[in-house]
């Protein structure tokens, strides 16, 4: 999916700043780093959370790691609002660069060693380094 379906399919939830963000390869979108991802992933808060469960159909993907899903795309892991870390691009809350980098570097995936490259030099050249 593009920025423009993913912008649109997120909004759509109707969630308040800050109570969001959409993390990794979907927020990758947003700073030009990608063209295309597979799905949105999201961190929400508790709050969030209560309203979805009123709005949408939530499947539970693994309830021991709050980890839910809606429709085939969007996936989310309820966590505490103080550990939403995001900015927000084109109206959208998305995870900062410096915190998909310390995601996937933590994540340690081979498929993700060459978004760790892309943001490494993104974060550089945003320092002016």
């Amino acid at each position: 999916m593009n920025k423009l379906t993913l912008t649109e399919k997120v909004l759509s939830l109707q969630l308040p700043v800050g109570s969001y963000c959409v993390l990794a390869g979907g927020a990758m979108l947003f700073y030009g780093l990608r063209e295309q991802t597979q799905d949105i992933d999201l961190h929400i808060n508790e709050q969030a959370f209560a309203f979805l469960l009123q709005t949408q159909n939530v499947r539970t993907l693994n309830e021991e790691r709050r980890h839910y899903a809606i429709g085939e795309d969007v996936e989310m892991y309820v966590v505490p609002s103080e550990t939403i870390v995001y900015e927000v691009r084109d109206g959208v809350c998305v995870q900062t660069a410096e915190e998909i980098l310390a995601l996937k570097k933590r994540l340690g995936r081979e498929k993700d060693a060459a978004d760790i490259e892309v943001l490494i030099g993104y974060i550089h050249a945003c320092k002016g380094e």
